[in-house]
């Protein structure tokens, strides 16, 4: 079985030209998710944490003008442990990312929005990557073949133009290079 391996490896042609993207293979995540401790969930809760957990059926619907949260557990320590675990991972993630991570709309000078751009920013030293969509009837999708970006200026190259940005106020703005036309755009969340 690992000599068919081998050749069919020998065999198979390789990749060529190079990839849009950042060749960089799965790394596991800078922030790791919750993971509890080997007692978790065996330790014996304190003061009224021995009270039971089944509490009696509801007989009648409850209105909304109604409710109270009377007939709901109230989360355990278990649970609120976790809930609190899960939401520091997220917060220290997001710590790390850079400021140009998550979705921008580029906009013309009249305000309508050209296209949407969904970007990935793991910090200053990592490469800026992304795609953008755009918002004409075409609905074009494709990645961003290549973004260089300084404290004041953002390049960002796309199939066939560029968008040229500076810092300003309300975001970024700048121009859009396209099919031989240039349009003054704003790029903003």
């Amino acid at each position: 079985m690992t000599l068919l391996a081998l050749i069919s490896l020998v065999v198979s042609p390789g990749q060529d030209g190079t990839v849009p993207y950042s060749a960089q293979l799965y790394a596991a995540p800078a922030v790791r998710p919750f993971e509890p401790p080997s007692n978790f969930g065996r330790v014996t809760a304190e003061g009224d944490g021995d009270a039971g957990m089944l509490r009696r059926p509801l007989v009648v619907p409850v209105v909304v003008e109604a409710y109270r949260g009377n007939y709901e557990y109230t989360p355990s320590g278990a649970d609120t442990a976790y809930n609190a675990g899960v939401a520091n991972a997220e917060r220290a993630m997001d710590a790390r990312m850079g400021p140009l991570d998550g979705l921008w709309r580029l906009r013309d000078g009249e305000g309508h929005v050209l296209m949407t751009l969904s970007l990935s920013d793991p910090g200053e030293t990592r490469p800026l990557e992304g795609a953008f969509r755009s918002a004409d009837a075409t609905a074009e999708i494709g990645p961003l073949r290549a973004a260089q970006r300084t404290a004041e200026a953002l390049m960002l190259d796309l199939d066939g133009g560029r968008v040229s940005l500076r810092a300003s106020g309300e975001g970024w703005t700048g121009v859009l290079s396209r099919g031989g036309q240039e349009r003054r755009v704003t790029l903003v969340r």
